[in-house]
């Protein structure tokens, strides 16, 4: 026990615990025959009730912890994998009811993770310009925003507004009580047809570019500042092009956390690239390419605790974790919609290539069709 809890531990704290950790059950409970109980080497080696994360600045191991079951970390797609592998096999300590730490220390990669983006991250795809390939009703081409001088955004249940200003100039608000707040403008300049351009904030209560976090990783939120670009032109043989680049420039903050201590800013991107045909069928075909948002640069500064002195004092260790993933998911999708049923039907196909922007990831597809028809 003194090697497993590494020379941490002193004589007397072993004893105490191999003495609360005992089996005192049944016959063992006659302390006048068996005195402390059966001996659980097992009970005592392992967190014994409730485990807990402390503080690295903390002196007091035995209060004041955050739960390790409700500890966790949801991961946005931006991130990817930016935070686990720096974290990679780096050790945390867990304390228990008795106060020091248990004999096994988890990697700290080994954290609550949800690799997919939490239900926040799709509502701020939806709300950044990032191009995210989602098909747009009516239209053979990938999801864009309304040119602002052709149309206006009605309110609607998720509270965003839109209102269409003069010269090619409109502004979009986005509330969603204690989760998104948002406005962004778009100018579409006369001289150059074809051409948008847009910038906006975004405001993040309880979240990080869709990554939220509870326990000893505290509360992320986040403002965003984000700038745009389309163009929408005609190409030789009836072809039309359509592009999208979106810059990114966040500025996180962390509360009640006992891992992480700063972040640096971080910067994101976002690009999508289509291309379509039209046929005298009434059919139409499409290609495009698009990389989802992503953090391009930016990292926390962390303290992770790994056992206590002999007079209680926690200790740690103190590191910068890069936030960039290892890779950049590319998707490349094709897509035909032919007149049939009184309506349109489409039907396409997507290979995502490093999804989730993780570089070992395997390509992944999604096969999609639809039925649009109107009265």
């Amino acid at each position: 026990m003194k090697q497993l809890f590494r020379d941490q531990l002193s004589p007397l704290e072993l004893r105490s615990r191999l003495f609360a950790t005992a089996n005192k059950s049944r016959i063992y409970a006659d302390r006048s025959r068996y005195g402390q109980g059966l001996m659980d080497l097992g009970a005592a080696t392992n967190p014994w009730g409730v485990a807990t994360f402390m503080d690295t600045r903390s002196s007091a191991p035995g209060s004041g912890g955050a739960r390790v079951d409700s500890s966790f970390l949801s991961l946005g797609a931006p991130l990817g994998d930016g935070l686990t592998q720096p974290l990679g096999q780096q050790e945390v300590a867990a304390f228990d009811s008795l106060g020091p730490p248990s004999g096994s220390r988890p990697p700290a990669s080994r954290f609550p993770l949800e690799a997919h983006p939490s239900p926040p991250a799709s509502m701020i795809s939806s709300t950044l310009l990032n191009c995210a390939p989602s098909l747009k009703p009516g239209s053979s081409t990938f999801k864009r925003r309304p040119r602002p001088q052709r149309s206006a955004t009605s309110p609607s249940p998720t509270g965003r507004h839109g209102s269409p200003g003069p010269q090619g100039v409109s502004a979009t608000a986005f509330h969603k009580p204690q989760a998104l707040e948002s406005l962004s403008f778009a100018w579409s300049p006369a001289p150059l047809p074809g051409i948008t351009f847009g910038a906006g904030h975004l405001n993040e209560q309880n979240s990080l570019l869709g990554s939220s976090a509870s326990g000893a990783l505290g509360q992320l939120s986040g403002q965003t500042l984000f700038f745009t670009t389309e163009l929408d032109t005609a190409l030789p043989a009836g072809w039309q092009l359509a592009a999208q680049g979106e810059l990114g420039m966040v500025g996180p903050s962390v509360a009640s956390s006992r891992f992480i201590n700063d972040f640096s800013s971080l910067s994101t991107s976002a690009f999508h690239l289509a291309a379509s045909r039209p046929f005298a069928n009434g059919s139409t075909l499409c290609f495009s390419l698009s990389s989802p948002l992503r953090v391009d640069s930016g990292a926390a500064d962390l303290s992770l605790p790994t056992g206590c002195t002999q007079d209680g004092i926690v200790t740690g260790r103190d590191f910068s974790a890069s936030l960039v993933p290892t890779g950049r998911q590319l998707d490349l999708t094709a897509m035909v919609e032919f007149p049939a049923l009184g309506g349109d039907i489409s039907l396409g196909a997507t290979r995502s290539e490093q999804p989730r922007h993780q570089r070992d990831a395997l390509p992944e597809w999604a096969f999609f069709t639809g039925y649009r028809a109107s009265w």
